[in-house]
């Protein structure tokens, strides 16, 4: 049952905007930006920019230990045409629960990019998985304040995309790679007037290979801002819907709100979803997400986050709780070291260790 403390939690830690959805929001909430500021792709996540790329080099590393490396001298573009980037995470886990316990390594992510400028304001964009998975799109910068049409297959825009694939608002909502390929067919359009950025989206409910995919269609709808408070303080908010029409005749919903804070060195930020089911179960559910972070020194960061899921909020059983508490390591800029411990409640209690690497240009 969703308890009225779950709830408490999150909105507590919530605060505000959930910013722009970047696959580590801290950032984007810490500078204030918008996601196509670091990232190619302007919902966030994957190939990053000049200015992501400046500030993975210069902002998260140990300053001393980038400088020896001399990784500043280091470019992601070819020829002022294609951009090229990559991001490769290996986990290792050991997880004990219910008496049993497992470990192993696991190739989290293996992603390159390659972004072709086909004019000014034109470009074509793919992302190779490790998977099998893609994504492929044209991105035109071409509507007024500042906004684009992106058509191909993607990730909708929904929710804050962190660069967890375990966390419960991702695979619990279905945009996780950790069960099924979440990308889709379809058109994203947005503009980004001042602080503000709205979003439409049409897209296939499900993809699979030509005249075998569905007429079932998906519909996104997304408002957020990030503002500043002052220089060194960001604050906003941002509430989405997604809606997936099934062959069935039904329909599933994901109604969402997202918020951050960030003051100096702390940034709090986290998602709170109702799942919403028409016309088949009628079983309602609940999943959140918050996030603490606190930069120690620059290329420290401690972070404590708090998973939960309720698949069905009419019942007093069945949820799922996860805590989680460890730091992000970033020695040179492209590489990241993240030692991870979490307490799991799911009827029963389980503990894992999770140590991940992640290498990313």
């Amino acid at each position: 049952m969703m308890k009225l403390a779950h709830v408490c939690i999150v909105v507590a830690l919530m605060a505000s905007v959930a910013g722009p959805a970047m696959s580590l929001p801290r950032f984007a909430s810490r500078t204030g930006s918008k996601c196509q500021s670091c990232h190619v792709n302007p919902t966030g996540a994957e190939m990053r920019q000049t200015f992501g790329v400046q500030y993975g080099k210069e902002q998260l590393p140990v300053p001393e230990w980038s400088k020896n490396f001399e990784t500043e001298d280091v470019s992601n573009l070819i020829a002022n045409i294609l951009g090229v980037g990559a991001d490769f995470r290996t986990l290792y886990f050991y997880r004990k629960q219910g008496g049993t316990s497992d470990n192993a390594f696991f190739e989290m992510q293996g992603d390159v990019y390659l972004d072709f400028k086909l004019a000014k304001k034109i470009h074509m964009f793919l992302n190779k998985g490790l998977r099998n998975g893609f994504e492929i799109f044209g991105l035109a910068d071409v509507l007024p304040a500042s906004g684009y049409v992106k058509i191909g297959k993607f990730l909708p825009d929904f929710g804050t995309r962190i660069d967890d694939h375990t966390a419960y608002i991702r695979t619990y909502t279905g945009f996780s790679p950790e069960f099924s390929r979440p990308e889709l067919t379809g058109v994203e359009a947005a503009i980004l007037p001042g602080p503000a950025t709205l979003t439409g989206g049409i897209y296939n409910a499900s993809d699979d290979i030509g005249s075998a995919t569905q007429k079932q269609k998906a519909f996104l709808g997304r408002v957020e801002g990030m503002f500043e408070l002052s220089e060194k303080s960001h604050f906003g908010l941002g509430a989405n819907i997604f809606g997936r029409q099934t062959v069935f005749g039904y329909t599933t919903s994901f109604l969402g709100a997202m918020g951050s804070f960030s003051y100096t060195n702390y940034t709090v930020f986290g998602e709170a979803d109702r799942i919403v089911n028409n016309g088949n179960t009628g079983v309602d559910g609940f999943v959140s997400y918050a996030e603490i972070d606190a930069m120690v020194v620059q290329g420290l960061d401690l972070k404590l986050a708090y998973d939960f899921y309720d698949p069905d909020i009419h019942l007093k059983t069945g949820s799922l709780t996860r805590y989680s508490g460890g730091f992000e390591f970033f020695p040179i800029g492209g590489v990241q070291v993240e030692p991870l411990y979490r307490y799991i409640k799911d009827g029963t209690t389980g503990n894992e260790f999770d140590f991940l690497v992640h290498f990313y240009f």
